[in-house]
């Protein structure tokens, strides 16, 4: 029974919480030991990625959408996204790897913020096009990882790193300018991170308002901001998408899927899917297997 494989961060790197890989090297690997667990078959990671294209094109899928990355571009994946790497395009760039440990240590609690929103997938395109200072930056956070001299070199990585990520996010700012205050993000995290954790124990909003010792009210009006779905929708859009990772990516059956996401019978599980798709979960697999 072939199950979704959720690969960690290197153990030796934890401590550091960044990675620079240089993605022509990072294709040349030998994978074969690896099995199931290899980056090109699909699996879930519990860190952030940050794809540059230097040179080339790339098509992507990420949560089962194909995203095309040209060159001066980048790509966002989010932890515990679905995705697999593409073999057969011939590209050149970087894969910035980093945990939310380390944005936690050696960024600002403003910057932090603006960070965690550039990674709210649920709302914005995950392809960003690169100025030419922003690919000069990236340049430089590849040299600095692998030729620093410096006592301080994590600093001076995170400080170049920041500016990149500030330049992506001022796109989300101008998009949604109306959401650009602090207030609430801390609750909206709590509350995406409840839902990744809980899902399978209840699908009932109030539940997850007392568990935040929030109102139900409250609930939806910070979600609504950060997401412009009500609490209930957004938990629905997130179970759906679980589904349809569960569906597209393992050997589950749709019974087992169907008790694995916290339904009690299928009748309720696919008519709660059609309702949501317009398709029965058998007929969503065979689309897209």
């Amino acid at each position: 029974m072939k199950s979704i494989p959720k690969l960690g961060f290197k153990e030796d790197l934890k401590m550091e919480g960044f990675e620079s890989i240089d993605l022509q090297e990072f294709s040349k690997r030998d994978w074969s030991s690896l099995g199931p667990n290899t980056p090109f078959l699909p699996h879930r990671l519990d860190f952030f990625v940050l794809m540059v294209i230097t040179k080339g094109s790339v098509r992507h899928k990420v949560d089962l959408k194909e995203f095309l990355v040209n060159e001066n571009e980048c790509l966002i994946i989010s932890p515990n996204q679905i995705h697999a790497l593409n073999s057969e395009s011939e590209y050149h760039g970087y894969f910035f790897l980093f945990t939310k440990e380390y944005l936690l240590h050696y960024f600002t609690p403003n910057t932090y913020f603006h960070i965690s929103q550039l990674f709210n997938y649920h709302l914005f395109n995950p392809v960003y096009q690169l100025d030419k200072c922003m690919m000069d930056y990236a340049g430089r956070v590849a040299s600095e990882y692998v030729y620093s001299p410096y006592v301080l070199k994590n600093q001076i990585i995170s400080s170049l790193f920041s500016i990149i990520l500030y330049k992506l996010n001022n796109r989300n700012l101008l998009i949604q300018s109306h959401q650009n205050s602090k207030q609430g993000f801390d609750l909206f995290e709590k509350f995406k991170n409840l839902i990744e954790e809980e899902y399978p124990n209840g699908r009932n909003v109030n539940e997850y308002a007392n568990k935040m010792n929030i109102s139900y009210k409250h609930l939806n009006e910070i979600s609504k901001r950060f997401t412009n779905r009500t609490a209930k929708e957004f938990l629905d859009d997130y179970i759906i998408l679980e589904i349809k990772r569960k569906l597209s990516s393992t050997s589950l059956s749709v019974k087992e899927i169907c008790f694995n996401i916290g339904f009690d019978e299928p009748t309720n599980f696919n008519k709660y899917f059609k309702k949501a798709t317009g398709i029965t979960p058998l007929e969503f697999r065979t689309i897209n297997q």
